[in-house]
């Protein structure tokens, strides 16, 4: 496969990924009000961060793939990495916390 077209998808599945978990905190946090949030916003922050740092953040920290020259592992970690930071940031523009406490 071709190097950029690997990143590319791993970028498309790490914003996959984020944006979804970002769609089930809010679904929660509608459904469930002001007394879970803490626990919630807990539980999106390390499915946010575990997104971005499983796999390829590990096998890089680890050292597992990485040959001499080899970058690939690097690469992919940040394609995960900016994968899941698209996915907050595009969030954070519709993200109201006023309305999500109004409706709750």
């Amino acid at each position: 496969m071709l190097w950029w077209l690997e990143l590319l998808a791993q970028y498309a599945t790490a914003t996959g990924l984020a944006v979804l978990c970002i769609f089930v905190f809010w679904a929660f946090s509608l459904a469930f009000g002001r007394a879970y949030m803490k626990l919630l916003s807990g539980l999106l922050a390390a499915a946010l961060l575990l997104i971005a740092a499983l796999p390829h953040g590990v096998d890089f920290a680890l050292g597992n793939h990485l040959a001499p020259g080899d970058t690939s592992a690097l690469l992919l970690f940040i394609a995960d990495a900016c994968g899941v930071i698209t996915a907050v940031l595009v969030a954070s523009f519709f993200f109201n916390p006023e309305r999500l406490l109004d409706e709750a």
